[in-house]
C-alpha cells in the first residue's frame, strides 16, 4: 500500500483499504469514531459501566465528553464586608500602635549594634 504524491488524493477510498488491512469495514466510508477513543478511556467505561460519565457527587468536579476527570476550585459564597464597630477600631489602632513601636525597636536595636 503506497501512495504516490498526489493533489488528487482519495481519503476515503484509503481509510477502507486501511480498515479492510486491519479487519475493519467500513461500509459508507465513514466511522463511528470509536477508533479515536483512548485506551483509557476505553478501560474505563468497561470497569464503570453505568456509571461512565456520570457526575461526580464532589464539588467542582466534572466530567468531559472523553470520560476525563475536570477538578475546578469551588468558589465560596459571596458576601458583603461589614464596617467595624468603635470597640473593633479601637483594638485596630492599639494594636497598630503596638507594631509600630515593636519595629521601631528593632530598627533602633540594628542601629545601636552596627
Amino acid at each position: 500500500m503506497t501512495y504516490a504524491a498526489d493533489s488528487n488524493l482519495d481519503f476515503v477510498s484509503i481509510a477502507r483499504e486501511l480498515g479492510a488491512a486491519r479487519g475493519n469495514s467500513f461500509k459508507s466510508g465513514l466511522s463511528n469514531g470509536s477508533e479515536l477513543t483512548p485506551t483509557e478511556v476505553r478501560s474505563r467505561m468497561r470497569r464503570e459501566g453505568d456509571n461512565f460519565l456520570r457526575p461526580f457527587s464532589a464539588g467542582g468536579a466534572t466530567v468531559d465528553q472523553e470520560g476525563l476527570s475536570n477538578n475546578y476550585a469551588v468558589e465560596p459564597a459571596m458576601y458583603y464586608s461589614v464596617f467595624p464597630s468603635p470597640e473593633q477600631a479601637r483594638q485596630y489602632a492599639f494594636q497598630a500602635a503596638v507594631a509600630t513601636l515593636l519595629v521601631a525597636g528593632l530598627v533602633l536595636t540594628a542601629f545601636a549594634v552596627s
